[in-house]
């Protein structure tokens, strides 16, 4: 094996290998068992390596208190009820790795919380995913990186010192198989702020596989009119990517439809259909093959240049918004003045890491604060702050 790579089940990932492309299904079953079945079915169809999923419930990365992801397109939404709506039933993970796996390819998730840790263990999932949002949850990742598993983890959101932090939380905790995916959330980005460019420089700043988790769809991100699914994973590969992540769903126009009723359809401004993941796939092993791929016209080598942007390490403005959203410590039962802390991870406890954090302590401080005594009494639903709690 090369400078960088690890096997993700069979499949070798990174070094000299070509790019191993997931089909992220998330929310986008509408909680239909069937039509997750069938992204799944066309995920293989299209030529995927990997189908992901999200392993969460309501009540495991967030709780009933009345929280919205202010700056995104879920802006409004009470955050609960969305999340009840948009998760995939634990039930079905068995079932839908047997059909990823009857069709050839890997299946494995991003978990929210340890419970959801230890549920995918049980599942023999052979990686496990950070997602953006929790790239600053320093205690899932640690448990994560317990695990021995390969860990994908994704940079949207984050500065350098956040990225680095992750990475270090990762491998100081055991993670010795890891790749870092360039990600840009915006929801959908914008592809003038996609800056794949990045993407060389990560690999050389933190020496492991790199990759695209992307969230780019429409050149015209405001109106969403115009669908260019295949240029920013392209312009990725030919930057250095290894691995590409995406969303698939089968019908945009049905999901956009279910949305604006609020019944699904929650990823639809950033979800390719089957045609356009094909297509993208066949553009990548073309290039992989003969080191060259065509763009038809003079309109998509233009948006080819408009993602591959330039090296930044910062988060963007539109990310700048999204991120009191990110998890941070909060209150979770009420506490008497002088009650010990203790931290939940998604099982018995009165403190525990749940979005949108906003207002909450960061989850790099849980070790310190888990044991000491409430300063005063607390109530369920505050942001866990430092004259909160006894000799902080």
């Amino acid at each position: 094996m090369t400078k960088h790579a690890f096997k993700i089940g069979s499949r070798e990932v990174g070094g000299d290998a070509p790019c191993y492309v997931i089909a992220e299904i998330s929310c986008n079953h509408n909680g239909n068992f069937e039509e997750a079945r069938k992204i799944i079915e066309a995920a293989a169809d299209a030529g995927a390596d990997a189908v992901k999923l999200q392993t969460y419930t309501a009540d495991t990365i967030t709780r009933d208190f009345k929280g919205s992801l202010e700056g995104t397109i879920w802006s409004g939404m009470d955050l609960h009820a969305l999340y009840d709506k948009a998760h995939t039933p634990w039930d079905w993970h068995k079932d839908l790795t047997a059909i990823a796996n009857d069709h050839g390819m890997d299946l494995f998730s991003s978990p929210f919380d340890e419970t959801a840790v230890d549920f995918l263990v049980e599942q023999n999932v052979p990686a496990f995913k950070i997602a953006s949002f929790e790239a600053v949850d320093t205690k899932l990742m640690e448990y994560v990186a317990k695990t021995g598993l390969p860990v994908i983890v994704s940079n949207g959101m984050t500065d350098y010192l956040e990225m680095k932090e992750a990475l270090d939380v990762l491998l100081g905790a055991g993670a010795k198989d890891l790749a870092l995916l360039h990600c840009n959330s915006g929801y959908p980005a914008a592809f003038k702020e996609a800056n794949l460019r990045t993407i060389p420089v990560l690999e050389q700043m933190f020496d492991c596989t790199v990759g695209l988790s992307d969230h780019t769809l429409f050149a015209d991100h405001e109106n969403k009119q115009e669908p260019a699914a295949h240029i920013a994973p392209v312009e990725a590969v030919k930057l250095g990517a290894k691995i590409i992540e995406f969303h698939l769903m089968l019908d945009r126009a049905e999901a956009k439809a279910l949305f604006d009723k609020d019944e699904g359809g929650y990823d639809w401004p950033f979800s390719r259909e089957p045609a356009e993941l094909k297509k993208t796939i066949q553009m990548i092993r073309e290039y992989e093959k003969t080191g060259s791929v065509e763009y038809d016209t003079e309109r998509e080598e233009e948006l080819a240049e408009d993602v591959r942007g330039k090296v930044s390490l910062d988060p963007t403005a539109r990310e700048l918004d999204s991120r009191p959203a990110r998890p941070a410590l909060w209150v979770v039962e009420d506490v008497d003045q002088g009650q010990p802390l203790k931290f939940a991870g998604g099982r018995t406890g009165n403190f525990d890491s749940i979005r949108p954090g906003n207002g909450g302590l960061h989850i790099r401080y849980t070790d310190l604060l888990d044991g000491k005594k409430a300063a005063r009494s607390l109530k369920a639903g505050t942001p866990l702050q430092w004259d909160m709690v006894e000799g902080a």
